[in-house]
């Protein structure tokens, strides 16, 4: 008889474990669709802005971008508060480039400008 007590305890505890399984699979199922959720009610990135190549009637290109001297932006990439963008095609970066400047070619700037810190002051070069 004492046998058989232990058969049955042995049956009760194991079928425990596969309902206590399934209560412990609802729950990961429950997180795993609450974090879906909120990955999906995250705003959508801005869109690209239309990057138009053009020229001045001196052949300047962006007439209409502001323009500093080279010595200002040594300073200011200097003191750490701006951050130089090499817009030239990678062989020419490859070539050379300022120190620790990012390159980031014209033609890719619409598709990963968003990999620049949005909280430094960016001065773009092409010569």
């Amino acid at each position: 008889m004492p046998r058989s007590k232990k058969r049955r305890q042995t049956r009760k505890n194991s079928a425990f474990s596969p309902i206590v399984l399934a209560a412990i699979g609802g729950v990961v199922l429950v997180l795993a669709g609450f974090v879906l959720l909120m990955n999906n009610n995250r705003p959508a990135p801005p869109p690209a802005p239309e990057i138009t190549d053009y020229h001045d009637e001196q052949g300047i290109p962006y007439p209409d971008v502001p323009r500093i001297p080279a010595a200002e932006a040594k300073t200011r990439y200097d003191a750490g508060t701006a951050l130089f963008v090499d817009v030239r095609s990678q062989g020419e970066y490859d070539t050379a480039h300022v120190a620790n400047a990012i390159s980031l070619p014209l033609a890719d700037l619409e598709s990963r400008y968003r990999e620049l810190p949005q909280d430094a002051e960016i001065i773009t070069y092409c010569t």
